[in-house]
């Protein structure tokens, strides 16, 4: 069957913009027995199927698949794990309470409560502070806002499963102490 194009007008207040044309499409004949029953398709699938297996079965060095808990994947550098606070060399921690991270995070899951500092050289310090890792979203955003360099995400924890929601809710305590091995918990920044 020939393809057949009828204008038809496109009216619209401003009159006749354009014509449109109509474009029939022809159907295909009555499908065989053999195109009906799906046989060839079944049978390319299958193939495809048992090819990827046998090349995973011949391969197995190479496969993706990583045996978990008996063996780790490497993590890259710059992987955002879980948060820790920083210490200054005194020992007290390096947020002042500045609010930025708090802010800037789009899941609201850091709460921040400032005090005074006895310090004459830092304004403020927190309180109290909470970042709720499973609002979290591990955009890094609270690290690129904060101006002191007291938030990181450098610990290369992935593994932060527990039995209650209130163990993921880290204090400012548990962020203290939520260093990696190897890690000094004090910043060399400012």
């Amino acid at each position: 069957m020939v393809d057949i194009y009828l204008p038809i007008p496109l009216l619209t207040k401003e009159g006749i913009i354009n014509m449109i044309g109509i474009k029939q499409v022809t159907r295909p004949e009555k499908l065989t027995l053999w195109e009906r029953i799906y046989l060839p398709e079944i049978l390319r699938g299958l193939s495809i199927t048992i090819r990827h297996f046998l090349d995973n079965f011949i391969h197995m060095k190479t496969r993706m698949t990583v045996e978990y808990p008996e063996q780790k994947k490497e993590i890259p550098f710059g992987y955002r794990a879980e948060h820790r606070l920083m210490k200054r060399p005194d020992g007290t921690i390096r947020c002042t309470a500045c609010m930025l991270c708090a802010t800037a995070c789009p899941a609201d899951c850091i709460t921040i409560v400032a005090e005074e500092s006895p310090d004459p050289l830092i304004e403020k310090r927190a309180k109290e502070y909470t970042i709720d890792e499973l609002r979290c979203v591990f955009c890094g955003l609270c690290v690129e806002a904060c101006p002191c360099d007291a938030v990181r995400m450098d610990t290369y924890k992935y593994e932060n499963s527990n039995y209650t929601r209130q163990d993921l809710v880290y204090d400012k305590n548990r962020l203290l102490s939520n260093s990696a091995e190897g890690q000094s918990p004090y910043s060399s920044a400012l």
